[in-house]
């Protein structure tokens, strides 16, 4: 009976050509990073026309020390997935998880049971040591995952909190504008009825007006009848004073004439 476990594969997002094969397994062992079961190279070329290699690296099995920790950790905090991986001390490849399923007969490590005991049990410590830095790195990324998801949840409560303050301002300004609106409005038809009274007001002393000057008109034609009147009048006291100073003082009425001058003419 064979025992399978499934292993992290690692993508080199460039190596150059002259990198081969046995160069890059070589470049994993002496590191200490893990026994490399398989390479596969994907041909590149850059907008310079420039040949290089995408590489897929199958591991058997992982190491657990602080360097692969290192390396699952940064992987899983990066923001693009990738961390450099020195394999001398001046020269690196970008590397990062391969996210593509593979077959499992290329992905997965397998134990065989019917090995004798202590052979197996040394494969199943190897593969557990193996199995749990790469736990390491599933839980690192899966708390990564859960604070970028904690994160973009407090955001959305952020937004929708302020969204619905901003809401509840508009509906205030929006009430505000209301209340402004009927106020202006009751203003307007305060304005509205206060003219028409001044209106009528002011046909009313028109009218007024009107009858004042047919009142003075008439009153100035009756002043102007009693000048005349008067006029006549006293051309008559004058021509009859005249005629009286006429009447010779022999005359028997002369008295009674003088009598009335006095009295009445003057």
């Amino acid at each position: 009976m064979e025992q399978s476990f499934n292993n992290v594969a690692l993508f080199i997002k460039r190596a150059e050509e002259y990198q081969t094969r046995e160069f890059i397994i070589d470049a994993f062992s002496s590191k200490n990073i893990g026994k490399v079961r398989d390479i596969k190279f994907i041909k590149k070329q850059n907008d310079l026309g420039s040949n290089y290699n995408g590489v897929i690296v199958v591991f058997e099995r992982w190491n657990n020390n602080k360097l692969v920790q290192t390396l699952f950790q940064e992987m899983s905090e990066s923001s693009d997935g990738t961390t450099k991986f020195y394999f001398n001390q001046h020269r690196f490849w970008y590397i990062k998880v391969h996210q593509q399923k593979l077959s499992d007969a290329e992905e997965s490590t397998v134990v065989d049971s019917s090995l004798p005991d202590k052979e197996r049990i040394e494969q199943l410590e190897a593969l557990v040591k193996s199995m749990s830095t790469q736990l390491h790195y599933m839980q690192t990324r899966q708390e990564r995952s859960e604070r970028i998801m904690m994160d973009c949840e407090r955001k959305d409560t952020q937004h929708h909190l302020y969204n619905m303050e901003l809401r509840s301002q508009l509906d205030e300004k929006d009430m505000e504008r209301s209340w402004a609106e009927d106020e202006y409005n009751n203003e307007i038809e305060k304005l509205h009825g206060e003219k028409e009274i001044l209106r009528c007001r002011l046909a009313l002393n028109a009218i007024r007006l009107a009858r004042k000057e047919r009142q003075c008109n008439r009153l100035l034609e009756e002043l102007r009848d009693n000048n005349s009147i008067l006029s006549y009048v006293e051309n008559q006291a004058r021509e009859m004073r005249a005629m009286l100073k006429g009447v010779s003082a022999s005359d028997p009425v002369k008295p009674e004439i003088d009598l009335y001058m006095k009295e009445y003419l003057y």
